[in-house]
């Protein structure tokens, strides 16, 4: 009697895509590169990479039993979906932006703590997730400092407004680079291991795999 188990597929590359596609867009704007409209820049990415594929993205990998990826991928969701509704109500429920502004800023902080939770987790795994939590856990940093000091005179702790957001969106880019890497990874290496080849991407693992008996 065959007791096969048919491979199930690794949704990493889904999640760490949407995020880090959803934080590239976020991080031109913040660079000022284009003087895009902030409906288009904050809420369509957000509502459809960072929200929606984030969010079914963590229900594969809670389906296959992995807590820190279902976690992580859920609470980025929660945070773009919520990132994008506050901008909605912006233009739709005409929402003050000074508040709108402190409220986003608020989040950072709260998502400050939680990326740095999921940073610690990732020394248990490898060199280039954990770079990528690094570097979106300074991201948070400097989109929190800025926005919660934002003045009705568009003054912050870091400058004015918006080129005091510069910082975090250069950050941010450098990190959206990092989830290439990791999704690269997890798309070609599994290509080259199905045909018994090791993987020609690197990720540099923390801790040495358990040895089978």
């Amino acid at each position: 009697m065959s007791t096969d188990i048919k491979k199930k597929g690794d949704p990493t590359a889904v999640g760490i895509f949407a995020y880090g596609f959803s934080l590239f867009f976020l991080s031109i704007y913040a660079m000022g590169i284009y003087s895009w409209s902030e409906s288009i820049v904050m809420i369509a990415p957000a509502l459809l990479f960072g929200g929606l594929f984030l969010l079914v993205a963590a229900n594969w990998e809670y389906n296959n039993g992995n807590t820190f990826g279902a976690t992580a991928f859920a609470t980025y969701s929660a945070f773009f979906l919520t990132f994008a509704l506050a901008h909605i109500g912006l233009f739709v429920f005409k929402f003050n932006s000074i508040e709108v502004g402190h409220f986003v800023g608020l989040m950072a902080t709260a998502f400050t703590i939680m990326t740095l939770i999921y940073w610690i987790g990732s020394f248990r795994m490898n060199l280039a997730l954990n770079l990528t939590l690094l570097f979106l856990l300074i991201t948070f940093i400097l989109y929190a400092v800025p926005l919660t000091t934002l003045t009705s005179s568009m003054t912050t702790a870091l400058g004015t407004f918006p080129g005091s957001l510069r910082p975090a969106g250069y950050v941010g880019f450098i990190d959206s680079i990092f989830t290439m890497w990791v999704g690269a990874a997890t798309v070609i290496n599994d290509r080259w291991e199905i045909t018994g080849k090791k993987g020609p991407i690197p990720v540099f693992p923390l801790v040495k795999p358990k040895k089978q008996d």
